[in-house]
């Protein structure tokens, strides 16, 4: 017997026939991967231990024969007849990788970079009185109310917008340059 055998009742159940009563002897459900482990002669040992069991009811003194737990548990069901073999599940599906994000159009970037960027080029202070993020609405022009609102409402900006390129060229700064 070899050491793949050795574990080959795991997943071994027993349930009672279809349409039986509880009484009945159970059928046996062994994986495949079981019965292949035993090679041919599973069916010749399940027949010898039998035979072995029924000599040995008549023996005084001898100790009970004993075979591998899960021929033992196909004669304790009735033999060969008595065992279902359960086909393998098929193997898991491999994990496929989530797809990379997609890349942020050219020109896109967070708000926060190009915050550093203009703090970086000592050019903050030029573009927020552009934005005129102070003055009320009512003495902005459309535009100018437009593109304060977009700024305040934006996580990220598009460096190649008209507006937002217009309103870093007024602060002297190519929106190339900031492009990755």
């Amino acid at each position: 017997m070899d050491n793949a055998s050795d574990d080959s009742i795991q997943g071994a159940t027993m349930l009672p026939e279809e349409g039986t009563d509880t009484l009945a002897i159970p059928r046996l459900r062994v994986p495949a991967e079981a019965i292949e482990a035993f090679g041919n002669d599973l069916a010749d040992r399940v027949a010898a231990y039998a035979a072995a069991l029924e000599a040995h009811r008549f023996s005084v003194g001898e100790p009970r024969p004993v075979e591998h737990p899960l021929v033992e548990a196909i004669v304790a069901a009735g033999g060969m007849d008595a065992v279902e073999i359960i086909a393998a599940p098929p193997p898991p599906e491999p994990e496929v990788p989530p797809p990379p994000p997609p890349a942020p159009p050219p020109g896109e970037i967070t708000k926060l970079r190009l915050v550093e960027a203009l703090g970086a080029a000592g050019k903050l202070r030029e573009a927020m009185a552009l934005l005129k993020l102070e003055a009320p609405a009512t003495d902005l022009t459309d535009a100018e109310l437009l593109l304060r609102e977009r700024w305040l409402a934006a996580q990220k900006l598009n460096l190649l917008a008209p507006e937002v390129a217009a309103l870093l060229k007024a602060i002297g700064i190519d929106s190339s340059s900031l492009i990755a």
